[in-house]
């Protein structure tokens, strides 16, 4: 059985996807992520970011680090 994988970037606007049917890549998230990469928001795996729109996301976080609206481990 082949499982189908398909992640959605949730950037805001952004309507890229990556998924495995086109080569039958593996059916694990984060290697996919991986190798296409993808990043995990930093506060919960539950949102991923494409590679065009990781950089904007990044720096939002970093800025809400510095104001003190994220701790350390966030």
């Amino acid at each position: 059985m082949t499982a189908t994988v398909k992640i959605t970037c949730d950037g805001q606007g952004c309507k890229n996807v990556i998924s495995n049917e086109a080569n039958g890549s593996t059916d694990d998230v984060s290697s996919l992520m991986e190798w296409h990469e993808w990043r995990n928001d930093p506060t919960t795996d539950e949102y991923q970011y494409c590679a065009g729109c990781w950089p904007a996301v990044r720096a939002e976080y970093e800025d809400m680090h510095e104001q003190g609206e994220l701790s350390s481990n966030g």
